[in-house]
């Protein structure tokens, strides 16, 4: 199991106080001075101090659940995912905790308590494309807790990590508009943030270079809603030389790309071409069915419950080197290119 974490007796030491001046202060008791309190939080933060409830579920045993943070489950890909932890979980007798972040850094920070706090064994992320701040996480893998991350991962940490190498399928979608004839390719991004948008533009801008195209910014466009990228995409369709393909990261910006289009009265793909990361369910709601990259959800959500399985089931505690697996998106020709 875990190490064991700091507790109220270690900062009441460090101190040189009473357990209950410190709980108190901790409690933002007004009994407290402001002094004390202030020097509390910040012994509190170099321990890595957690409260209560969330510290006590280290030492318990085993509860046989699984703890899963989304931003939200109502994109297309993420209940993909899902269906591919529950797979994994199901088989390994466990149960799964799903809790969504609603693209929140405050609600994450919440999420990751409440599953701690609920005994979790395990935890599987893919963070809001808000959080710019990892402590939260860093304070779980530091005591060595199981967690994984996939899909939106952290680079600035240690972990586990399970994606889709991005970077190669983004390039192989661009170099395919390319052969189609396609010379003035746009692409809807999502929030820069994440180490999935700006790794999709990376393979973005590596295909038109290898193929010696021109980068223009101003065909690159980024966008966090479908109706974001619905009104961006009409801005660019509606300048002096707009895009004879675009090129969607996501679900969601490929829906508010498709609006834009057909708001525009353009025919795909005679007279512009559309490719993007799409799940299946996505892509066949068009006619004609979209070209896409696989996202390789259910893919994902397998490979990341099975490599947070390793670390829970890793009873000789022998210290496992962090991994990141990359799957490959798979290229499918529809009609829109």
């Amino acid at each position: 199991m875990p190490n064991n974490p700091a507790t109220i007796l270690d900062i009441a030491k460090r101190l040189n106080l009473s357990k209950s001046t410190v709980s108190r202060a901790l409690r933002d008791h007004p009994d407290i001075s402001q002094t004390t309190k202030e020097a509390v939080r910040r012994v509190a933060e170099e321990l890595s101090y957690m409260p209560n409830a969330v510290a006590a579920s280290f030492r318990y045993k085993r509860s046989k659940v699984i703890g899963l943070i989304v931003p939200q489950i109502s994109y297309f890909f993420f209940p993909s995912v899902i269906r591919g932890i529950e797979e994994i979980v199901y088989k390994n007798g466990y149960n799964l905790l799903i809790l969504q972040s609603n693209e929140s850094f405050e609600r994450e920070k919440e999420n990751l308590n409440i599953l701690v706090a609920n005994n979790v064994e395990g935890i599987l992320v893919s963070v809001s494309r808000k959080t710019k701040d990892f402590s939260h996480f860093k304070h779980l893998i530091d005591r060595d807790y199981p967690l994984v991350f996939f899909d939106r991962v952290v680079t600035d940490l240690e972990a586990d990590c399970v994606l889709v190498d991005d970077v190669t399928a983004s390039f192989n979608a661009v170099n395919h508009l390319i052969d189609r004839g396609r010379k003035k390719i746009g692409i809807c991004t999502g929030n820069l943030n994440l180490l999935i948008s700006q790794n999709r533009l990376k393979g973005y801008k590596m295909a038109l270079q290898h193929r010696n195209y021109p980068v223009t910014d101003d065909y690159i466009v980024s966008c966090e809603w479908p109706d974001e990228a619905e009104k961006r995409t009409m801005e660019l369709l509606n300048t002096a030389n707009p895009p004879d393909a675009i090129f969607a990261i996501s679900d969601l910006t490929m829906s508010g790309v498709m609006k834009a289009i057909f708001r525009k009265g353009l025919k795909v793909p005679e007279q512009i071409a559309v490719i993007g990361f799409c799940e299946e369910t996505f892509r066949t709601m068009y006619n004609p069915p979209l070209s896409v990259i696989h996202p390789m959800g259910f893919e994902i959500g397998q490979a990341s419950a099975e490599l947070l399985f390793e670390r829970i089931n890793n009873n000789a505690r022998e210290k496992i080197p962090y991994r990141t697996v990359y799957l490959e998106g798979t290229l499918e020709i529809g009609g829109s290119t």
